[in-house]
């Protein structure tokens, strides 16, 4: 069964939930006013609020399915040292150590919340014991690519969609989109929510000849307003495709391009085939298909965040505090974690180079020396 239709992974919905549930998320989720300050959760982001319900929801799945769920049951009373262990064994036999630990913490800031009386730090040192173990299932670093290259790929993309090489309006159109997607990514690589969602006059405006990328603070995983001038050698290329390209997207009627869609296409810098506005999925998988067909390995959108850094740690390294304005971090910490990387990455390279070196000296001597063994070929 493939992992999407496996009943037992999927996240109860909250119109599902037990009823002391609902109501304590719903108290939880409370705003409040100049007398009284609310919920605990009252001042989540939209998009911290549902995942901390699809992770509490996740918990709620796993005891439905073992018949814990009773109508009767508290929270309080679900969330057991020995309940809490038995989930994340059961997770761990289903999921990646990356996504067990998400659960858990999912899990601590939803009672959190919910439960601001009750001590629930004894679910912090759970997730820290997983913290300290997990390892990601899929590295990093082999996945790297220089930022230089991201670019130029981009690039490559525009220049073949606007070449002689054929092809429809619409298939060049939506090239040249996939190409400053690429690009402009590379470049300013903005977290997935927010690179997805930019308008134009909102998140994108023109001042005198500039082109700025303008974020406000509200819409910020760090809560700072981020802001940063389109790349020169990416101006022209907007331009095109704000004048030519984006028109003739726009124009378009497909399903999707309906009256009453969630979010209208009329100032959505990027546009489907289809005439809408391109979802965050959407423009995920369109970035996942292309670099895979490209470098024979995918890179996600926050991948380019980890390309960007490790590129400057390695190229630039004296000017290697910029990584922290440039990916939006709070603070540098945050950003030298992908020193790592750099340093990985150039002891590999200094290690290759040092077999190739001895290979050379090897072979060098066995032409001398007919009797000499050579190094040999892998």
């Amino acid at each position: 069964m493939h992992p999407r239709k496996d009943p037992s992974r999927r996240c109860l919905l909250i119109d599902q939930w037990p009823a002391a549930d609902l109501q304590l998320w719903q108290d939880a989720r409370r705003q409040g006013d100049i007398l009284e300050g609310g919920g605990r959760a009252a001042h989540w982001a939209a998009h911290t609020v549902l995942k901390i319900q699809k992770g509490y929801g996740r918990w709620l799945t796993w005891h439905s399915a073992n018949g814990y769920l009773a109508a009767s049951a508290t929270p309080s009373a679900r969330v057991t040292r020995a309940n809490v262990a038995a989930y994340v064994a059961s997770l761990q036999a289903l999921n990646a150590p990356y996504t067990v630990l998400t659960r858990v913490q999912e899990l601590y800031q939803a009672m959190s919340a919910m439960l601001p009386e009750e001590d629930w730090t004894w679910i912090r040192r759970i997730e820290s014991r997983l913290r300290r173990t997990a390892t990601p299932a899929r590295p990093k670093r082999p996945r790297l690519v220089p930022t230089s290259e991201l670019g130029a790929f981009g690039m490559e993309l525009m220049a073949a969609a606007d070449g002689s090489a054929g092809g429809t309006p619409l298939q060049n159109a939506v090239g040249y989109r996939d190409g400053l997607m690429i690009a402009l990514l590379a470049a300013r690589p903005l977290r997935r929510r927010n690179f997805s969602a930019l308008e134009i006059g909102r998140h994108l405006e023109k001042r005198g000849e500039a082109h700025w990328l303008c974020i406000p603070s509200d819409e910020t995983k760090t809560h700072e307003p981020f802001e940063a001038p389109i790349p020169n050698e990416l101006v022209q290329p907007l331009e095109r495709y704000l004048a030519i390209h984006r028109p003739l997207l726009i124009q378009r009627k497909g399903r999707w391009n309906r009256a009453d869609a969630s979010r209208p296409a009329v100032d959505a810098l990027w546009i489907s085939k289809g005439g809408s506005a391109m979802t965050e999925i959407a423009i995920h998988f369109r970035i996942v298909t292309l670099t895979r067909a490209r470098y024979g390995r995918s890179l996600s959108m926050h991948l380019f965040r980890d390309c960007l850094a490790t590129s400057i740690a390695i190229e630039d390294p004296a000017h290697v505090h910029i990584t922290k304005s440039g990916l939006g971090h709070s603070t540098l910490r945050t950003s030298e974690r992908h020193y790592n990387h750099a340093s990985s990455l150039q002891a590999s390279r200094r290690y290759q180079a040092e077999i190739i070196r001895l290979r050379r000296k090897l072979r060098r001597s066995a032409r001398a020396d007919p009797n000499e063994t050579s190094f040999p070929r892998r």
